[in-house]
């Protein structure tokens, strides 16, 4: 007669063939960076890191931009950044669609230094002054090109606090204030997009020139999707309670 905790494990297998998500998903989370790089006149140094989150469950790319610059000029600004999106199957991923902006903060800096902060409400709180989302020249093959950028001089995204030492390009300039701080989120949709597609080629705009700055990977990590930690949950807890069933005597 077979045991109780053979039913149990051969009860684990079923339920785990029985759900109906055959694969493992995973988002995909790449982080460039920029350090120290020379914007402007040479001497200002523009910091950053571009960190983008690829979901092919959601057919999403979250990006989030910090501006990591601390010597608060606009030539270290951030106003945009360009990308490849890499498909690992045959058909390059689609034109992006439903721009969303999550966690930033309006920053208005008066004469002097003072800031004032404000949580944003959405994309439709920078009205004129939004973001978009564009392609670019397609790459070759599998490979589309797109930028993200700001569409005015305002909402450019700004470095941490605090701004004592900002000049007349930051404080009580209205020809830029207000920025954009906080570490913006920028998410939108995108068809075919696969567990392995890659970001590459990342090129990040300063000021409100013509500055541009590649961006190196930083780092590469892999987060389970809900769906697979549903799936390991069940696994997991069915063989947990199996283990711990006491045999018959």
């Amino acid at each position: 007669m077979l045991s109780t905790r053979s039913l149990l494990m051969g009860a684990c297998t079923v339920a785990l063939a029985g759900v109906a998500v055959p694969t493992l998903q995973a988002n995909v989370i790449q982080t460039f960076s920029v350090a120290n790089a020379n914007v402007g006149d040479g001497t200002n140094l523009a910091n950053a890191t571009i960190a983008f989150d690829v979901s092919s469950t959601n057919n999403t790319i979250s990006v989030t931009i910090t501006n990591a610059s601390v010597m608060h000029a606009a030539n270290e600004l951030l106003r945009s950044v360009s990308f490849d999106v890499q498909s690992s199957g045959n058909t390059a991923p689609s034109s992006p669609g439903a721009l969303a902006l999550s966690n930033g903060q309006s920053v208005t800096v008066a004469a002097g230094g003072a800031a004032t902060t404000t949580p944003l409400s959405g994309l439709s709180a920078l009205g004129s002054n939004a973001w978009t989302i564009s392609p670019s020249p397609s790459g070759p093959g599998n490979t589309n090109t797109f930028l993200l950028t700001s569409s005015a001089p305002k909402y450019l995204v700004i470095g941490p606090s605090p701004y004592i030492d900002a000049n007349s390009s930051i404080d009580g300039n209205p020809s830029h204030s207000v920025f954009l701080g906080n570490s913006p989120t920028f998410t939108f949709h995108m068809q075919n997009l696969a567990a392995a597609d890659g970001i590459n080629n990342v090129v990040v705009g300063f000021g409100t020139g013509s500055d541009v700055v590649s961006a190196n990977l930083l780092s590469t990590t892999t987060v389970p999707e809900a769906s697979t930690l549903a799936l390991l949950a069940v696994g997991s807890s069915l063989l947990l309670v199996g283990r711990r069933r006491p045999h018959p005597a």
